[in-house]
């Protein structure tokens, strides 16, 4: 499992130099991994920026919306990315017959279908888009076709996606599949069926190598950075167009793309106009795209890069045109876009940066492997014996860390006793929300961001909780007076001996509103205590984190 896209990449690609498997693939040898599943969390995170692979923003964004409109124009493609049809890079032009096999669908029509079948049905297995007679047949087995399909599915108000490849090439993605496109394709279908997007997850039945690649695949493992750029605090531009208007969207799309194409200035106006943010974006990085193709000067490109929204979109465009014009100086950079590009580039190290909410999403991740393992066992033996008893344990280990000076053990350190007593006071309130929903529901309604009782129940009911949390923390000065290790130990003391007297001194069993408080103050300060220690230690927080991933 895996954070996003880049992470997996990073992960497969070593495996593959690492296996001595090979298959023999139009007389030559290739590399080979078998029957791969990459399981991605957070699938928004879609840009890649990874050293040495030559990542193309522009031509992903125009494949992107060229898939989504059932397009048949190459030179479209060629405009964007020459070599975008590797299959073709020993021919002048494709003939008619192999256009004809490069797409005989309309992937917005056919996602259409899929969204009607969700919101009619939307525990239905049926939302399945076939691209089995849809890819681009082997120029050298003209008989073969690739048997992939796609498949949304919505579990407990996620949309999640599961893809069956039949096989992909590491470095030219011979597949016919753009993972960046498919995490446009998943968020456009969970907000036509009014649902979070879930996990992205990929069945390979062969991924593979060539030789031709071995040496650039090695100068990228060799470059390896652990943190990506939505570790530094950038996030995606939304997409938002209703379901009704994806056709006139999309038509209006390659209109302007079009004009933009021939040279025209006056579309920059119109695109200010367009209220999809990623529609917007992704035409705002083609229109500059178009400027340099057109003989811009390299100053006048990066004010139009500079006047961008911050984002992932922004930061992948100036990475591709630091590369090409080999100078990382022309673009100006914002503190937080410098910081990241110091990370890249390894100009300087700076230091981690870690939020509340970020943090909490690193131990959704750290909850959802170990739920693999350990299921249900938090809450096996009921209320007492079971989920309080999993807090007093964590609690436990930290009180003698912090008043008899005794030193964690190597199987867990401080930081992880700290998670994990936040992880298990989170669950604790998706316990509560289960089997008091009376007294849950009354500590949550003044929280106007809060969602229906069910969706904080179970396993499942983590990440909703998570959210309502986040919220309790940034609505209040009061935890983030708390400026040191001690203060966090003193204020999860005053909090598990009031929750502990509950347990002790009275009838554990009834409905007391302070279960509901306190264990949401143990989390928040636990969790605030991480927020210090990737301020005050951040060398070491980053190795925890990386622990985390890499479960």
């Amino acid at each position: 499992m895996f954070r996003n896209t880049t992470q997996a990449f990073y992960s497969e690609l070593k495996a593959l130099l690492q296996s001595s498997e090979t298959i023999f693939w139009g007389g030559v040898e290739l590399k080979s991994g078998r029957s791969r599943l990459i399981k991605i969390t957070s699938p928004r995170e879609r840009v890649d920026i990874i050293p040495h692979l030559n990542s193309n923003i522009f031509a992903q964004i125009a494949a992107t919306f060229w898939e989504m409109a059932g397009r048949q124009d190459l030179q479209f493609l060629y405009h964007y990315l020459p070599q975008a049809l590797d299959f073709f890079e020993d021919r002048p032009s494709p003939t008619s017959s192999e256009k004809s096999c490069l797409k005989s669908w309309y992937l917005s029509k056919e996602l259409q279908k899929v969204v009607h079948i969700l919101n009619t049905d939307s525990s239905s297995r049926d939302a399945v888009i076939n691209l089995s007679p849809t890819q681009i047949k082997d120029s050298r087995n003209p008989e073969n076709f690739a048997s992939n399909w796609m498949q949304f599915l919505i579990r407990n108000g996620k949309l999640h996606l599961n893809i069956c490849l039949q096989s992909h090439d590491m470095f030219s993605g011979t597949s016919g599949i753009n993972p960046f496109g498919l995490s446009i394709f998943q968020e456009a279908v969970a907000s036509w069926t009014g649902t979070e997007v879930g996990e992205y997850c990929c069945f390979i039945s062969e991924l593979h190598l060539g030789d031709r690649h071995s040496t650039q695949a090695q100068q990228v493992l060799d470059s390896f950075t652990p943190k990506t750029l939505y570790e530094f605090g950038f996030t995606p531009p939304q997409f938002t167009t209703p379901f009704a208007e994806i056709d006139s969207t999309l038509s209006h799309w390659f209109e302007l793309e079009h004009q933009m194409r021939q040279g025209s200035f006056r579309v920059a106006d119109e695109l200010q106009h367009i209220p999809d943010d990623l529609v917007r974006n992704s035409l705002e990085l083609l229109y500059i795209y178009n400027r340099h193709q057109q003989g811009y000067k390299p100053e006048q490109i990066a004010q139009l890069i500079a006047e961008l929204p911050p984002n992932d979109f922004k930061i992948a465009a100036v990475e591709y045109f630091a590369r090409i014009w080999n100078n990382r100086e022309v673009i100006p950079l914002q503190p937080q876009e410098k910081d990241y590009f110091d990370y890249l580039w390894q100009r300087t190290e700076p230091t981690p940066s870690y939020s509340f909410s970020s943090i909490f999403q690193l131990l959704s991740t750290l909850h959802y492997k170990k739920t693999l393992v350990y299921k249900n066992s938090w809450k096996k033996h009921g209320e007492a014996l079971g989920v309080f008893a999993g807090i007093s344990r964590k609690y436990d280990r930290l009180e003698t860390m912090f008043t008899e000076n005794v030193k964690p053990t190597a199987d867990e350190s401080v930081l992880d006793t700290f998670a994990d007593l936040a992880v298990y006071s989170t669950k604790y309130l998706t316990y509560l929300a289960e089997h008091y929903p009376e007294m849950f529901q009354e500590f949550i309604q003044t929280d106007s961001t809060a969602e229906p009782l069910q969706t904080y129940w179970h396993n499942e009911g983590f990440d909703p909780t998570s959210k309502l949390l986040t919220q309790r923390y940034e609505s209040s000065q009061q935890w983030q007076q708390i400026s040191n290790y001690q203060g966090c130990f003193e204020a999860i003391r005053d909090a598990y001996k009031e929750l502990e007297d509950i347990f002790v001194n009275n009838d554990w069993r009834v409905s007391d509103s302070r279960k509901c408080s306190l264990s949401a103050d143990l989390a928040i300060v636990s969790l605030h205590y991480l927020v210090l220690a990737s301020q005050q230690e951040p060398e070491n927080f980053q190795k925890f984190a990386e622990a985390i991933a890499n479960l």
